[in-house]
């Protein structure tokens, strides 16, 4: 599969290019949100600017995916957009606000708002959280080689983590960075949106070559002790699939969110599948620095700016792995290469 064009929304750009360049400045947007913790202190967060911050949860989500999707469409004119299947990453079902409910009716919603039709049998939604946008990303890859009448999918996803209900749920289980605790997620959001083709236009230069997932049994909501199993499983699968070992990889993008778990659970899964010694530096990336935890866009953004860093030539390297790891437990992991021309 390939990515022949991605867009995206997020705190820091109002376009993939905008925001790519932010990232690599190191910007962040982070600020005092309208809501308050529970010693009256403002929760500091991050919001894609131009959106009304008083805008509830549902015309929120729709208002965001709408804005990443008009881009790529205006990018994508003369495509018969009736052929193409809309495939959503939403936030798990048990998250307070995070728009699980919206599953049945995203799709519709947003044709309407952008006044076009995508693929009527085949669009449907994700509502799974971080690993979301790789399980889209996974039936695209069954659409298109099954699919011949299919040319292409919009792989794409949206959420957001700022709002009442999340932010109190994130409290309720002590993951809220607050100055009270340290180890917790600053909220963000995001839209992204990505048209993935089986056969590679000349535009290309994004290869996705492997794909794995996994559960997760000692997930953060969980008393288990983390091993690491659910995580090192994905990649396992998705290096396998890509016929590459881990010490192959030229750099990683990760999905942590600045608690203390995710970067547990990073080693763990690098202990388990760096069977030789890589003496070159292999870079960690990940979007939370910039932008918060972006819930279920967490993997479709890591592959827009994979796309872009190969387009622009500031990649350090020709192969990179992406990995997500939702609440619940399921585990992700993407690896992508930079096309031989």
């Amino acid at each position: 599969m390939f990515i022949s064009a991605s867009t995206m929304v997020c705190p820091v750009g109002l376009s993939a290019a905008a925001a790519c360049v932010a990232k690599r400045g190191g910007i962040s947007a982070f600020k005092d949100l309208q809501y308050h913790d529970n010693e009256d202190e403002p929760i500091v967060g991050a919001m894609v600017p131009g959106i009304e911050p008083t805008l509830r949860c549902a015309p929120r989500l729709v208002e965001l995916l709408k804005s990443a999707l008009a881009d790529l469409l205006k990018e994508q004119p003369n495509r018969r957009w009736e052929q193409v299947p809309l495939l959503v990453a939403l936030a798990e079902p048990h998250r307070p606000g995070g728009g699980a409910e919206l599953a049945n009716t995203m799709v519709r919603q947003v044709q309407e708002a952008l006044k076009v039709r995508f693929h009527p049998q085949h669009s449907r939604v994700f509502a799974l959280g971080h690993a979301a946008g790789f399980q889209a990303l996974r039936l695209a890859r069954e659409i298109l080689k099954h699919g011949s009448t299919i040319p292409a999918c919009i792989v794409c996803g949206v959420d957001s983590l700022v709002n009442a209900a999340t932010l109190l749920w994130l409290d309720q289980h002590f993951r809220l960075k607050t100055p009270a605790n340290r180890d917790g997620v600053i909220p963000g959001e995001a839209a992204a949106a990505m048209l993935i083709l089986a056969t590679p236009p000349q535009e290309a230069v994004a290869q996705v070559i492997g794909l794995g997932f996994a559960k997760e049994k000692a997930h953060i909501l969980s008393e288990e002790p983390l091993l690491g199993l659910g995580l090192a499983e994905a990649a396992r699968v998705a290096l396998a699939e890509a016929k590459l070992g881990l010490h192959e990889i030229d750099w990683r993008f990760s999905d942590v969110t600045g608690e203390l778990y995710g970067f547990k659970e990073l080693p763990l899964m690098e202990g388990r599948l760096m069977r030789v010694l890589r003496k070159q530096e292999q870079p960690l990336w990940h979007w939370a620095e910039s932008t918060g935890d972006t819930g279920a866009v967490a993997g479709i953004i890591q592959l827009v700016a994979v796309d872009d860093a190969f387009r622009r030539g500031y990649a350090p390297g020709d192969r990179v792995i992406c990995l997500t790891s939702s609440v619940p437990g399921d585990r992700a992991a993407c690896v992508v290469r930079r096309r031989a021309r």
